[in-house]
C-alpha cells in the first residue's frame, strides 16, 4: 500500500467525522421525574396534527361526499387516532333511529321496513307479541261463547231450511215418478248424489234394473219407462246440485264473515290503541293488514295442536306477526363509532339468512331472517373499516360505493360464481345517513384517486399519517407519557431515565435522522414489552441496560441471513478485499431486507476500460439484473465522464460496470459514486484503497447526493472489517447530507474515538478520489489543464491513448472491409 503524503493527510482530515458526530444521544437531565410511574399517561395524539385537522374537517361537514381516506405507515397509530376524534369530536345532535322489518302481507317477498324513535322498537315487538296474545286467548273465548254459537246456529239452520226447499219438490216428484234421491260411493270412495229407482221400497241403481225383471219384480214395460225417464231427472238433479254448490258457497262465506264481525271488534279494540300510540301512517297501514290478515285466517287462533309438528307448524303460522329488529339504539347514548374488523360483504351491507327445508328440498327464508350490518349500526355516525379487508371480497368495494352515492342500503345476499340461490327476498331499501372512514395506503388511495370512477366525489377527505416528525423536548415528553400508559394498561414495569432515554434514542434511530423521531408507536411499545421479558428479579425498573439487551436480542433472534451473508464472506465464498490495494475494483455498500430487519453488506464492483465506441456498459443491465433506478444511474455515470473530460478528447472507449458475485436484482442509485471510483481507477490505472468503502448517489456535475440505509451499510462494512482484525484504515465515505442521520452504536462509535475506524463525509467525487486513491484530482489551470501526475490527467491522457487506438481500429476496420 502506497504512503499518504501530509497534503494529503490534511485534506483527507477535514472530511473525517468525529464520534460526536455519529450519534445523538437523548439527555436524562432533561427529564423531572425518577419513573414513568411519577406521569400521567399520554392522553393525546403525537405528531399528526395534518392528520387530526384533515380527520375533524370530515367529521363535521355535514355535505354529501366528505367521506374520509385515511393512510400512512401501519403503527402510526391510525385507527387510535380515528377512534379517539371520532368519539371526542362535539357534532350537532342527529335523531337515532330504530330498524325493523315485518311482514309484508300482500307480498311476502319485499318486506317492509318500519323505523321508530330511538328505543321504541322493541317497546312495539313486545306490544305486537302482546297482541297476538290476546288474540290466540281471546278469539277462542269468543267462539266458544253462548251468543257466537246462537247466532252461528241461525246461520246453519238458515242455510239447512234453504237447501230443503231447494231438494223438496224435486224428491216430490221423483217419488211419483218411482224414484229416490240418494248418495252412493263411487269407484274412487267418492259420495256423489244421484237419482235411483224403487224397487219393492228399495233404491236401485239404474244399470241393475235388469236383473230384477227375471226375478220377476218388475216387467220389462216399466224398465223400459224408468230407464226413459232417468236422463231426464238424473239433468234436473245435476241443475239443483249447482244450485245447492252455490249455497253452500254463500253459507260458507256468511259463516266466515259471521267469524270476521264476530272477531273484528276484538281485533280493532286491540289494533287501535296501538294505532293511537304511534299515530304514523306506515305503521297503522301495516296494523291494518295485520287486522285483516287476522281476519281471513282465524282458523289459527282455534287450533289446538296435540303433538310437537302440530305445534311446530303453528308456530310457524304465527311466524308472519313477528317484528324483526334489525337495529335497537335504545342503549346508544352517543353518535355511533363502528369499527369493521372483518370489512366482508356481509358483515357491511347485512345477510338474509336461508334455512334448507328437508321436506321439500328447497332454501328458504322469511323476513324474520333478515340481518343488519356495520353499515346500518353506524347510521347517523361514522364506520371504520380497513382498505385491505374491504377489497378481498369481490363486490364488497362496489357495494359500498353505490350506497355512498345514492344513500341508500339494500340488504340483500351476495351470492358468488359458484352460489346457486333459490329463496330470494327484496327487503325495503334503508335511507343511510353514514360517515365512511377508510384505513389503508398511499398507493391504494392514488390508484383510486387517479382511475376509479366516482371515487373523488365520495372521499374529498385525505387524512395523512406521518411516519416520522421533528424531535423536540414535548415529543420527547410524550414519549415518557406514552411508555406510561402502556406500562399502566399492560401491568408492565415502568422505566427510569435511562430506559425511557435509551427508547427514545432507539425512535431516533428507527426514524433514520437525528432530528426526527418515528410515529410508530405501536413498535415503540414492542421494545418496552421485550424489555420487560428480560428485566432481572432484583431490577424493578426498565433501565438503558434491560433496553439494550432486549434490542440486542431482537437483533439476534433476526439476523440469520445476515450471518449467513457474512459467513460467505469470512470463507471466501464472496470476495470482498479490506485491505491492499486494486485497479478497478472498490467496495459499495448495500442494504439487505429480510421483511423483520434491514442489515448492510460491502459488495464489490469492478470496471475495465479497453479502447472501442461501445461507452459504457451496464453488465447488470444486459444480464437483465438491473432495475430502473440502477440504469438511471448509470446514465448519469456517462454523463458526468462527458462533462469533466470530453472537451478534451473524444471519449472513443469501450468501459463495463458490474456488481460482482450479484446473481439478483439490482436497483438504486446509491453505488452509482463508487462506480464512477471503480472507472477513474480503471482509466487512470491508479489503484483504490480497499480498507475504504464508499455509499453515495451522485449527479451529472459530480456533486454527492444523500442515500438511504446509512446506518445499516455503516455498520455491514465495520463488521467484516471488525472479524478480520481492524487496522485504523479502514473506514466509509458517506455523503455529507447523511451525517445528520447517523445513530451508530457505541461499538463504532467506540472504533471512531480510538482511531481504530473511520467515516468520511463527501460533497463532490473529488473529496473521495484524494481519500480512496491518495491522489489529488487536480484542478485546471488558466489553460485548462490538470496538473500532471493529478487524478484526471492520468484519465484524460488514458483516454486519449484509448481514443488513439480505437481510431486505428477504425483504419484497419476500413482498409479489411475494402
Amino acid at each position: 500500500m502506497k504512503t499518504t503524503s501530509k497534503t494529503n493527510l490534511k485534506n483527507q482530515t477535514k472530511n473525517l467525522l468525529t464520534s460526536d458526530q455519529l450519534r445523538w444521544k437523548c439527555p436524562e437531565d432533561m427529564f423531572d421525574f425518577n419513573s414513568t410511574a411519577e406521569l400521567e399517561p399520554l392522553d393525546e395524539i403525537v405528531g399528526q396534527d395534518r392528520a387530526i385537522e384533515s380527520i375533524k374537517l370530515g367529521a363535521q361537514l355535514q355535505a354529501k361526499g366528505f367521506n374520509i381516506f385515511v393512510t400512512g405507515l401501519s403503527g402510526t397509530g391510525r385507527l387510535t387516532t380515528v377512534q379517539k376524534i371520532l368519539n371526542d369530536i362535539k357534532l350537532p345532535p342527529k335523531e337515532i333511529f330504530d330498524y325493523c322489518y315485518v311482514n309484508n302481507f300482500k307480498n311476502s317477498n319485499e318486506p317492509i321496513l318500519l323505523k321508530f324513535k330511538q328505543g321504541l322498537a322493541v317497546k312495539f315487538s313486545e306490544q305486537m307479541q302482546d297482541l297476538i296474545s290476546f288474540l290466540r286467548s281471546q278469539l277462542p273465548k269468543l267462539f266458544e261463547s253462548e251468543d257466537f254459537q246462537k247466532g252461528k246456529r241461525k246461520i246453519i239452520e238458515a242455510f239447512q231450511d234453504k237447501e230443503k226447499d231447494t231438494y223438496s219438490e224435486f224428491d216430490e216428484k221423483t217419488r211419483n215418478l218411482g224414484f229416490a234421491r240418494a248418495q252412493y260411493s263411487n269407484e274412487y270412495g267418492v259420495m256423489q248424489m244421484d237419482i235411483f229407482p224403487v224397487i219393492e221400497g228399495e233404491p236401485i241403481h239404474i244399470d241393475d234394473l235388469e236383473t230384477f225383471i227375471a226375478k220377476g219384480k218388475v216387467s220389462p214395460e216399466r224398465v223400459k219407462e224408468l230407464k226413459s225417464i232417468y236422463p231426464k231427472l238424473r239433468n234436473e238433479l245435476l241443475d239443483l246440485i249447482r244450485v245447492s254448490f252455490k249455497e253452500i258457497q254463500e253459507f260458507r262465506k256468511s259463516l266466515a264473515e259471521y267469524d270476521k264481525i264476530s272477531a273484528e271488534q276484538e281485533i280493532k279494540i286491540a289494533i287501535d290503541d296501538l294505532k293511537k300510540e304511534y299515530n304514523n301512517e306506515k305503521i297503522n297501514n301495516y296494523l291494518d293488514d295485520v287486522a285483516e290478515y287476522v281476519k281471513n285466517h282465524l282458523s289459527i287462533f282455534l287450533e289446538n295442536p296435540q303433538n310437537e309438528e302440530q305445534i311446530e307448524a303453528l308456530n310457524n303460522a304465527f311466524r308472519v306477526f313477528a317484528v324483526n329488529i334489525v337495529l335497537d339504539n335504545s342503549q346508544s347514548n352517543e353518535v355511533p363509532v363502528v369499527v369493521e374488523t372483518t370489512a366482508t360483504y356481509s358483515n357491511i351491507f347485512g345477510s338474509i339468512e336461508r334455512v334448507f327445508d328437508r321436506k321439500g328440498g328447497y332454501w328458504r327464508t322469511d323476513f324474520t331472517k333478515i340481518n343488519a350490518g356495520s353499515l346500518l349500526k353506524a347510521n347517523k355516525g361514522f364506520l371504520i373499516v380497513n382498505s385491505e379487508d374491504l377489497f378481498s371480497e369481490a363486490g364488497t368495494w362496489a357495494a359500498l360505493k353505490r350506497v355512498l352515492l345514492y344513500d341508500k342500503l339494500e340488504i340483500m345476499n351476495f351470492d358468488n360464481f359458484f352460489q346457486f340461490s333459490q329463496a330470494t327476498l327484496k327487503p325495503e331499501p334503508i335511507d343511510i345517513d353514514v360517515k365512511i372512514v377508510i384505513i389503508g395506503g398511499s398507493s391504494l388511495y392514488q390508484i383510486l384517486y387517479h382511475y376509479e370512477k366516482g371515487f373523488k366525489k365520495i372521499f374529498k377527505v385525505h387524512a395523512q399519517f406521518d411516519n416520522q416528525t421533528v424531535k423536540t423536548d414535548d415529543i420527547i415528553m410524550s414519549y415518557a407519557k406514552f411508555l406510561c400508559k402502556i406500562s399502566n394498561e399492560e401491568k408492565l414495569p415502568h422505566c427510569d431515565k435511562s430506559g425511557v432515554a435509551a427508547i427514545v434514542e432507539w425512535a431516533v434511530a428507527n426514524a433514520g435522522s437525528q432530528n426526527k423521531i418515528t410515529l410508530h408507536f405501536t413498535d415503540i411499545a414492542d421494545v418496552l414489552r421485550e424489555s420487560s421479558l428480560i428485566i432481572d428479579d432484583k431490577e424493578k425498573l426498565i433501565t438503558r441496560e434491560v433496553v439494550e439487551r432486549a434490542l440486542e436480542q431482537r437483533a439476534w433472534r433476526n439476523n440469520l441471513l445476515d450471518e449467513k451473508i457474512k459467513q460467505n464472506i469470512e470463507e471466501g465464498y464472496m470476495l470482498i478485499d479490506t485491505q491492499g490495494e486494486r485497479i478497478g475494483q472498490i467496495n459499495a455498500l448495500t442494504v439487505y431486507n429480510n421483511g423483520i430487519n434491514s442489515f448492510g453488506k460491502p459488495a464489490r464492483i469492478t470496471a475495465t476500460v479497453s479502447p472501442g465506441n461501445s461507452g459504457i456498459i451496464n453488465i447488470e443491465r444486459e444480464a437483465d439484473l438491473s432495475g430502473d433506478i440502477h440504469n438511471k444511474g448509470v446514465l448519469i455515470i456517462s454523463a458526468f465522464l462527458r462533462e469533466k473530460f470530453s472537451c478534451e478528447s473524444p471519449m472513443a472507449l469501450t468501459a463495463t460496470i458490474a456488481f460482482e458475485q450479484s446473481y439478483g436484482g439490482i436497483d438504486g442509485d446509491s453505488a452509482s459514486a463508487a462506480e464512477i471510483y471503480a472507472l477513474l481507477s480503471a482509466l487512470a490505472e491508479v489503484p483504490i484503497n480497499q480498507s475504504i468503502a464508499i455509499t453515495g448517489s451522485v449527479n451529472q456535475k459530480g456533486d454527492i447526493q444523500p442515500i438511504g440505509g446509512v446506518n445499516e451499510k455503516i455498520t455491514g462494512f465495520f463488521e467484516i472489517c471488525r472479524d478480520r482484525g481492524l487496522t485504523g484504515e479502514q473506514g466509509i465515505l458517506i455523503p455529507h447530507q447523511n451525517v445528520k442521520d447517523l445513530m451508530l452504536n457505541k461499538e463504532i462509535i467506540d472504533a471512531v474515538e480510538n482511531k481504530k475506524f473511520k467515516i468520511y463525509a463527501l460533497k463532490n467525487i473529488e473529496d473521495g478520489a484524494e481519500i480512496l486513491m491518495n491522489l489529488p484530482t487536480g484542478k485546471k489551470n488558466s489553460n485548462g489543464e490538470y496538473p500532471k501526475g493529478s487524478l484526471y490527467f492520468k484519465v484524460i491522457e488514458r483516454i486519449k491513448t484509448l481514443s488513439a487506438l480505437s481510431e486505428k481500429q477504425k483504419d484497419k476496420e476500413k482498409v479489411r472491409k475494402k
